[in-house]
């Protein structure tokens, strides 16, 4: 009967080491920062020129535009639109924290600032200010794991994201980022008082070199009904030489 017991003992003593261990393992959260990090550094660059299509659809019908975007880091940006023939020639130039957009309709070149930033941009679901947050998220916000959930048939973790700077437009966002292959596949945006503004959905990633990055991404303004605009990257290039004049407010009226 002693030998039994011994031998109760000893497997018990057994499972609770194997317990002891695999506990940590399965509890263990994520490094949520370093997590949101490697995020950035699959869809950041030191330059990247895009060709690509902005469909924006109101609820009753779609208008298609078609654009060339070039990029270099987080504070400059230009984008010039190729069609529909109303749109033709318009573009926009980001240098830090201002932002130009010139109409060949008007051959004006106009400072878009203060108010005009909250007003949507070419009748889409983002705002002027939507384009000036274009930054890495990492260097913007703190993250937070906050659960781990399903989304388009991926394991995800929910990342709660707050701003550093109080003038940050969305204070908190949440993302959906597949620990795996570290991309974010829906993002939300939150007013200072919590209030859940827009919702970003991101679909269609593909190798490109050594990252991957999404050929479609659905932005919604949960303030409007039935209206959604989708962004298609069709050609993308990355760490390409990008001539110094596209930065330059020169450009506008070339």
């Amino acid at each position: 009967m002693l030998s039994f017991k011994l031998k109760i003992l000893f497997f018990a003593s057994i499972l609770t080491l194997c317990l002891a261990f695999a506990l940590p393992l399965n509890a263990a959260e994520p490094d949520a920062q370093k997590l949101l990090e490697a995020v950035d550094d699959n869809l950041w660059s030191n330059t990247k020129r895009i060709d690509g299509r902005l469909m924006i659809d109101n609820g009753r019908k779609e208008r298609v535009l078609t654009w060339e975007h070039w990029m270099e880091g987080v504070d400059k940006a230009y984008t010039r639109y190729k069609s529909p023939a109303r749109e033709k020639g318009t573009k926009m130039l980001k240098i830090e924290d201002k932002l130009w957009m010139y109409t060949p309709r008007t051959d004006r070149k106009l400072l878009i600032a203060g108010h005009l930033l909250r007003q949507s941009m070419m009748g889409s679901d983002l705002s002027y200010e939507d384009m000036m947050e274009d930054k890495k998220l990492s260097a913007a916000y703190k993250a937070t794991f906050v659960k781990k959930e399903d989304l388009q048939k991926m394991e995800c973790c929910v990342l709660l994201l707050v701003a550093h700077d109080k003038t940050t437009t969305y204070q908190t966002r949440k993302l959906w980022v597949n620990m795996e292959k570290e991309i974010v596949l829906k993002q939300e945006l939150y007013a200072k008082g919590g209030k859940l503004l827009k919702q970003v959905e991101y679909f269609d990633y593909r190798e490109l070199g050594e990252r991957l990055f999404p050929r479609k991404m659905i932005f919604r303004d949960l303030l409007k009904e039935n209206t959604k605009t989708t962004y298609m990257f069709d050609d993308i290039e990355f760490d390409v030489d990008i001539p110094k004049k596209y930065f330059s407010q020169s450009i506008l009226k070339r």
